[in-house]
């Protein structure tokens, strides 16, 4: 294992560390008396990614088929997805990227096409095309430089049809199964009897830049303790459906709706992807501890959060409720990334640690119940269907109060009979209106 290998093997090591003891001491800190809990069932606890991660993009083709789009409108993805990476982590931490290709395949596509479905992708085929793909890469660079390796399939791809698969997170994900704590780092073996253990995502050259930059945070993130750090946060029993149609990610993000990219991949196919909820960005270190409003259980606070999008402090209003279950408030606003989601105001966001990945780890709350309730899910002050969150089983209320200037969201967390102490505020106004 080369000097750099090692040193990035130490580093995660202290910041998976770092990431279980923070998640120990806001427990203890809003739950003295609470029990231990099991482990986590579908989350590892966080990291913080900064700095320079260095990212290889290998480009592929198979024999006979030729690329959809050429290695310049490749780089011109990569680097839409830097940009979108980069601002999502408030510029804590930064790409450096490198590409080699076209490599030609041994094999016929064929011989490496998999399943759309998650359930049903075969992982020898996978195996296989990370084993030709990178055994091709190493003759023209030493891969053990790269943070992650981004292999793109020169091939344009519907579900079932061409790889067969848009995108996937290859490494931590496919090649080990991403429930039930099996995840792992797996080696690859390639020409030569290299052994390669690093991060690996897959995409079509057609893919979405969502769809990169999805998987891109699930392999940055990485894996402790068998779990990934940053789950899917989308529906796996939606997605592995074929009576369901896939031309869109939307039919799979029951749950946190287009808030988050790690549920939905694009709202739309002509526009960058929705940013990370502050829950993806909580697991990844990019909202520091100072950014982080704790309110216990009981307690009553009023809170001014920035946008989401701002980077500034405070951010995210954060209530534990168990030592594995706890409430996020964001306040998300039509600003930098986030110009592209579908409204605005205050967000709640209800959190299962012990979920497995694809079944509702993060639910956003909705306001506006019924037909597309996720797209329409902000609380804003005076308006739409509930006027604030209850949660009656926590005995916990959230209520937008206004709206500044600056865009910035007043709120305030209490208990339901102190709600009506808020008098002037749409929140009381609308008191019993949920």
């Amino acid at each position: 294992m080369s000097n750099d290998r090692l040193e990035r093997s130490r580093k995660n090591r202290e910041n998976h560390a770092s990431g279980r003891l923070l998640v120990l001491l806001l427990a203890w800190t809003l739950l003295p008396h609470a029990d231990l809990a099991p482990a986590m069932a579908g989350v590892a606890a966080p990291v913080n990614i900064a700095g320079p991660q260095r990212l290889l993009i290998v480009a592929v083709r198979f024999p006979g088929i030729r690329p959809t789009f050429d290695l310049a409108e490749v780089r011109a993805k990569v680097d839409r997805v830097k940009r979108y990476v980069e601002e999502s982590a408030y510029g804590k931490m930064r790409l450096e990227t490198d590409m080699v290709g076209w490599h030609e395949l041994a094999a016929p596509l064929g011989e490496y096409a998999v399943s759309p479905y998650n359930f049903k992708v075969d992982r020898t085929r996978v195996r296989r095309l990370l084993a030709d793909a990178l055994s091709a890469a190493s003759r023209q660079t030493d891969l053990e430089k790269y943070r992650v390796v981004w292999i793109v399939v020169g091939v344009r791809t519907t579900p079932g049809e061409g790889y067969g698969m848009i995108a996937y997170a290859a490494n931590p994900g496919m090649l080990s199964g991403v429930r039930f704590g099996k995840v792992r780092m797996e080696t690859v073996e390639l020409q030569g009897g290299r052994p390669f253990s690093g991060a690996a995502i897959v995409s079509a050259d057609n893919a979405h830049m969502g769809h990169a930059a999805h998987d891109l945070l699930h392999a940055l993130g990485g894996v402790q303790d068998g779990q990934r750090v940053v789950p899917d946060l989308y529906d796996y029993d939606r997605q592995s459906d074929p009576a369901i149609l896939h031309d869109s990610p939307a039919p799979f993000a029951i749950h946190a709706g287009p808030w988050d990219i790690m549920s939905q991949h694009f709202i739309a196919r002509d526009k960058a992807p929705p940013p990370p909820s502050s829950f993806t960005r909580l697991q990844l270190g990019w909202i520091d501890a100072g950014q982080v409003i704790m309110v216990a259980r009981g307690d009553t606070r009023e809170i001014t959060l920035r946008p989401l999008a701002s980077g500034g402090s405070p951010l995210v209003v954060r209530m534990a409720l168990t030592l594995q279950r706890y409430l996020l408030v964001e306040n998300r606003q039509r600003i930098r990334g986030d110009a592209v989601l579908p409204a605005s105001g205050m967000l709640v966001f209800e959190v299962d640690l012990t979920r497995e990945e694809g079944s509702a780890i993060v639910k956003v709350a909705s306001a506006n119940p019924g037909p597309n309730e996720r797209d329409r899910a902000p609380f804003v002050p005076g308006a739409g269907a509930r006027r604030y969150y209850h949660n009656e089983e926590a005995g916990v209320v959230i209520a937008p109060l206004a709206m500044e200037a600056s865009g910035a969201l007043r709120l305030v967390v209490t208990v339901p009979d102190r709600l009506q102490e808020f008098s002037g505020d749409s929140a009381k106004k609308s008191r019993g209106n949920e």
